[in-house]
């Protein structure tokens, strides 16, 4: 359903089962898929000089939500879900299954993995590189410029079934390795290894968050998160994680 008040450029392509609601513009060039939900006061394509590829691509079951701004020149895939008042600048490569929360902000050049979940108010600076399987809670910040404002942009590295807690901020270049843990309100100014718990200001290794247990049940595990928690993950993907986890000694 495309509401009355909606503006779609005739050289648009959109799905014949995608919704439009009221006031939403959609530029020229966009490519939207079947069954896609665009909120109200959306405007989908925004033209920039700054984009590589014109196309902005929308992959099918997504849903962006109201007063929602996705520039030209990014290629989003299935089921990409927003909260209000997003905004995902050109170039990104955003895979499926990616959550971006209220007030969310993916800038330019980025690239963001399968599955990952960013909660409300979190920024992801130009050129940051996310893993699959990560969580960012709210105001989580990555930044890219060292000696700003500059023209020297280098984002960091997140990779996959990364948590970062509410308030994190990532300094430039800094890679943090999969499965590791940052606490809440920490600053990351350096690398953090593979699987370890950080936290202060500077954030530094605690320990190996292996070690970490659930407060309701001392006897589980809370990391790899992966291992204890599955809800809203296909089947298939949580499958996998199983089979992985059976595979490896870090499940024990």
């Amino acid at each position: 359903m495309i509401h009355s008040t909606a503006l779609i450029s005739p050289k648009a392509n959109l799905a014949q089962d995608v919704e439009v609601g009221p006031y939403s513009i959609i530029h020229e060039n966009v490519r939207i898929g079947k069954g896609t939900k665009i909120g109200a006061f959306c405007e989908i394509g925004v033209q920039t000089a700054l984009a590589h590829d014109p196309i902005l691509v929308i992959g099918e079951y997504s849903v962006v939500r109201s007063h929602s701004v996705i520039y030209a020149g990014s290629k989003i895939g299935a089921k990409f879900t927003t909260g209000h008042h997003v905004c995902v600048r050109e170039n990104s490569e955003i895979s499926e299954g990616v959550q971006l929360g209220s007030r969310g902000d993916i800038q330019g050049d980025c690239s963001v993995g399968s599955y990952t979940k960013m909660h409300a108010d979190v920024h992801i600076g130009k050129n940051s590189k996310i893993g699959s399987f990560v969580w960012l809670f709210p105001e989580v910040l990555l930044t890219n410029d060292p000696i700003p404002p500059s023209d020297i942009l280098v984002g960091p590295v997140i990779e996959d079934f990364c948590v970062l807690a509410s308030k994190v901020l990532v300094m430039p270049a800094v890679t943090i390795s999969k499965n590791s843990v940052i606490a809440a309100g920490s600053i990351v100014k350096n690398n953090i290894l593979e699987g370890k718990l950080a936290a202060g200001s500077p954030a530094k290794t605690i320990c190996d968050a292996r070690i970490l247990r659930m407060p309701d049940n001392p006897r589980e595990k809370a990391y790899p998160w992966c291992h204890r928690f599955q809800r809203g993950y296909p089947h298939e993907v949580v499958e996998a994680w199983i089979s992985d986890a059976s595979n490896k000694v870090i499940s024990k």
